[in-house]
Formats: structure tokens, C-alpha cells, sequence
């Protein structure tokens, strides 16, 4: 492919993105009322930060480091240990049981159905 075929195709690529981007833009405000208008959400108000990306690392940082975060990305809750008071052979034997009464089929059906 030609250099010029490739700077055109470039050129067309930018002025449909930038195009679109602007459309975008300016039919924002329409859009959110629009959209209120058929829901019961709320439009938020436009929120600019006043703080930089580092400041708020910072901030998180040294939260961290005070303990006031009370959760952190490890910290979810950890879930007891169960352990069970049947052998595998019973839990198969109860299986079975289940499917031979029907019992499995109709919670089976309890549990998929819609």
C-alpha cells in the first residue's frame, strides 16, 4: 500500500474519531435527560477532582500505614474450616438415595427453574 493511501486512511480514521467524540459531547446533557426522564436514577452532577493521581496515592498510603483502612486487597474475611463428619462412600450412598426418591430431580428443578 501506497504512503499517501496510508496517511489518507489515517486522516479519515482521525476526523471520524474526533467527529465522534465531539457528537458525543454536545448531545451529553440531552442523553442524561433523556435517559432520566425513563428512569427513576437520579443525574449525578459533574464532579471535577481537585487532586492530582499522586496526592491521592499518597493519602492512600498513609492511611495504610495508620491502620485506617479496614480492608485491604488480602483482607477479605476468611471462611471457617468445615469438615465433614461422613465418609465420601456415605455422601455417594446418600446421593443415590436421593436420585432413586426423586428428591434430586425435583431440587434440581427447584433450583434451575426461573
Amino acid at each position: 500500500m501506497k504512503s499517501t493511501h496510508k496517511k489518507l486512511i489515517a486522516v479519515i480514521a482521525i476526523s471520524i474519531a474526533s467527529g465522534t467524540a465531539f457528537a458525543h459531547s454536545a448531545n451529553t446533557n440531552i442523553l442524561q435527560l433523556a435517559q432520566a426522564e425513563e428512569s427513576n436514577y437520579p443525574i449525578l452532577p459533574s464532579f471535577a477532582s481537585t487532586k492530582t493521581r499522586a496526592e491521592v496515592k499518597a493519602e492512600l498510603q498513609q492511611a495504610r500505614e495508620k491502620g485506617l483502612l479496614t480492608t485491604t486487597d488480602s483482607g477479605y474475611p476468611k471462611l471457617p474450616v468445615v469438615t465433614s463428619s461422613k465418609t465420601r462412600a456415605q455422601v455417594k450412598t446418600e446421593l443415590e438415595q436421593s436420585k432413586a426418591s426423586g428428591e434430586f430431580k425435583r431440587l434440581e428443578k427447584e433450583q434451575y427453574s426461573g
